[in-house]
C-alpha cells in the first residue's frame, strides 16, 4: 500500500580527510547519524535511527556538488530498513533523495522515495572546506514523497 509521508530529521555527519580527484575537486568519505520521523497521511509517526555511509565530491568553494551513500536505520519497533541516498544541487538548494530496497516488519517489500531538502553546516560556523583534516557536520533534512509499504497499516 502507497503512503505519502513528510520525513523530517536531523544528526551529525564525519568527513575524512578529502583526496584530491582533480585540481579544483575532492571527494570524502563520510559517516552519517540522524534521527528521521515519517509522517503519515493520518498523523502517525515513525521514528528511525538511521546511518548512512557514502561519499561526497567537494569543488574548490568548498561547496558539495554531487554524493551519494547508503542507508541502514532501525526504528521503535526494531524493524529495519534499507536503502540509498543521491544528492542533489538544484540552484542554490542542496537535496537528499532517499530511496528505499527492502527491510523487515513494517518495512518488508518497501519501495518508492523522499526529496529532502538537506541543510548541514560544519561543526565550526567558519571551517575553510575542503578541510584537509576530518570534519563534523550538523545538520537537518525536511522533505516528502511516497513509500509502498504492503506490510505497514498506519
Amino acid at each position: 500500500m502507497a503512503h505519502h509521508v513528510k520525513l523530517a530529521g536531523g544528526g551529525t555527519a564525519n568527513w575524512s580527510v578529502p583526496v584530491r580527484t582533480e585540481e579544483d575537486r575532492w571527494r570524502a568519505n563520510f559517516e552519517t547519524f540522524l534521527l528521521h520521523r515519517y509522517t503519515f497521511d493520518n498523523g502517525r509517526h515513525v521514528h528511525v535511527k538511521t546511518r548512512y555511509a557514502g561519499v561526497d565530491d567537494i569543488n574548490g568553494a568548498g561547496d558539495v556538488y554531487a554524493g551519494w551513500g547508503s542507508m541502514e536505520g532501525v526504528d521503535e519497533e526494531g524493524d529495519w530498513v534499507h536503502g540509498k541516498v543521491d544528492f542533489e544541487i538544484v540552484g542554490d538548494d542542496a537535496y537528499g533523495i532517499y530511496s528505499f530496497a527492502h527491510g523487515t516488519g513494517k518495512w518488508e517489500g518497501v519501495s518508492g522515495s523522499v526529496r529532502a531538502h538537506v541543510w548541514a553546516q560544519p561543526e565550526k560556523h567558519d571551517e575553510k572546506l575542503p578541510a584537509p583534516y576530518p570534519i563534523r557536520f550538523w545538520g537537518f533534512i525536511e522533505g516528502e514523497g511516497d513509500i509502498d509499504m504492503p506490510n505497514f497499516k498506519p
